[in-house]
C-alpha cells in the first residue's frame, strides 16, 4: 500500500503539472472501487473549474478546484494515478479519467479496486467523514514530541502498533515504523506509556528523517507502486532493517529479527533495540 512518502512523491508530481489546468470532462469507466464512484456527484462538481493546488492530508490526495470544490483521491492498496496524453491506449484497471484543457488525462489505474474517487463543495474538506478523525501529520511544524507524549502517556499499546494506528499519527505505515524504531533505539514492543519525553522526541525526530529521505528518493519499491509518471520509487534499497531478517545489523552486526505484530511483520535488532529500552 503507498504510504505518505509515496503519495507525497505523486502530490509534488501533479502540483507541478496540474494547477491552472481546467477539468473537461470525466469518464467513469468503472465505477466499482471500494467506495463506488458518484459519477453524477463528480462532474457537478469538478467539470469546467481549474486545479489551483494539489495537497495532501495523510494519505488523501486533496486537488483544490478554486473553491468550488475539491477532488479527493486515495489510492488504496494498489492504486496509481497517471498523467497520460490524450491518444495513449486504455488499460483495463483505468477506472476513471478526467480530460484536461491541455489534452492530457489523469487516470486513476486501480486492480484491485481499493481506492476512492469523491469530491465536496467548497473548501470544507477535512469534515468528510475519510479525514474528519484522521491523527497528527508527522512533517507538520504543529506536531510536536510533547504533543505525541501527552497523547500516548496513558496508552499501554506497543508503541510500533501506535505509530501504525492513523487515528495517532498519520502516514507512517509499516515499512517507516520499522526503520525509525530502529534508528531510534526503541524496541517495537514497548508500551507507548513508558517513553519518555526524550524518546518521542528522539522518535519523532527519526520518523521525520525516514520518511524526508524516502520522498527525496521517491518512495519505496514494493508490489504495485509507482507514481505519477510511471515510475518506481527506490527507496527499498537504503532499508535498515525491514525485510532484512537474518542479515546482519548495519549498526551492530547482530541478526536482524522478526516477529508479527497484528498481523504485519516486525524487523528489529535485539542488541540495538532492547525491550529495556522505553
Amino acid at each position: 500500500m503507498p504510504e505518505l512518502p509515496e503519495v507525497e512523491t505523486i502530490r509534488r508530481a501533479l502540483q507541478a503539472h496540474l494547477p491552472g489546468r481546467r477539468v473537461q470532462r470525466i469518464r467513469v469507466r468503472d465505477a466499482r472501487l471500494r467506495w463506488p464512484v458518484d459519477a453524477v456527484k463528480l462532474r457537478a462538481l469538478v467539470v469546467g473549474h481549474p486545479v489551483t493546488a494539489v495537497n495532501r492530508r495523510a494519505k488523501y490526495l486533496l486537488l483544490h478546484l478554486n473553491r468550488h470544490a475539491t477532488l479527493i483521491l486515495h489510492l488504496g492498496m494498489s492504486g496509481r494515478l497517471l498523467l497520460v496524453r490524450k491518444r495513449a491506449p486504455f488499460h483495463k484497471h483505468d477506472h476513471v479519467v478526467f480530460y484536461l484543457d491541455d489534452g492530457s488525462q489523469l487516470r486513476l489505474r486501480d486492480p484491485r479496486r481499493f481506492g476512492m474517487v469523491d469530491a465536496v463543495p467548497g473548501d470544507d474538506v477535512f469534515n468528510h467523514p475519510r479525514l474528519a478523525h484522521l491523527g497528527l501529520e508527522p512533517l507538520e511544524r504543529s506536531t510536536t514530541s510533547a504533543r505525541l507524549y501527552h497523547q500516548a502517556n496513558r496508552l499501554q499499546r506497543p508503541i510500533k502498533n501506535l505509530l501504525m494506528d492513523a487515528h495517532f499519527i498519520v502516514g507512517v505505515g509499516n515499512i517507516y515504523a520499522n526503520e525509525a524504531l530502529f534508528y531510534a533505539g526503541l524496541h517495537p514492543f514497548t508500551p507507548a506509556n513508558r517513553l519518555t519525553p526524550e524518546h518521542w522526541q528522539t522518535l519523532l525526530r527519526q520518523i521525520r528523517r525516514v520518511l524526508r529521505k524516502a520522498i527525496q528518493k521517491g518512495g519505496t519499491t514494493l508490489n504495485d507502486f509507482v507514481n505519477s509518471n510511471g515510475e518506481t520509487g527506490y527507496f527499498q534499497l537504503s532499508l535498515a532493517v525491514y525485510g532484512r531478517a537474518g542479515d546482519p545489523c548495519p549498526k551492530c552486526g547482530t541478526e536482524i529479527e522478526k516477529v508479527v505484530q497484528v498481523g504485519r511483520s516486525t524487523f528489529y535488532c535485539p542488541v540495538c533495540q532492547p525491550l529495556s529500552a522505553g
